[in-house]
């Protein structure tokens, strides 16, 4: 399956139903994310009912500490 991942086309296993497994096949599940699916920003708790369809637009940021 091919989803737009922050700008990029990319092709994704079938397996990755729901944004959750998406942010735990990228491995991202121990960052603070906001997360945004056809232009609609996701909640943390909806990450589970929330599918990832062919061709979806999703929007990752995640982020960094430092100083």
């Amino acid at each position: 399956m091919k989803v737009r991942i922050n700008g990029q086309l990319v092709e994704v296993p079938d397996t990755l139903a729901t944004l959750t497994d998406m942010v735990n096949h990228f491995s991202l599940s121990d960052r603070i994310l906001i997360v945004e699916v056809n232009g609609v920003i996701a909640e943390k708790q909806e990450y589970d009912s929330t599918t990832i369809k062919e061709l979806d637009s999703i929007e990752v940021v995640h982020f960094v500490g430092g100083g």
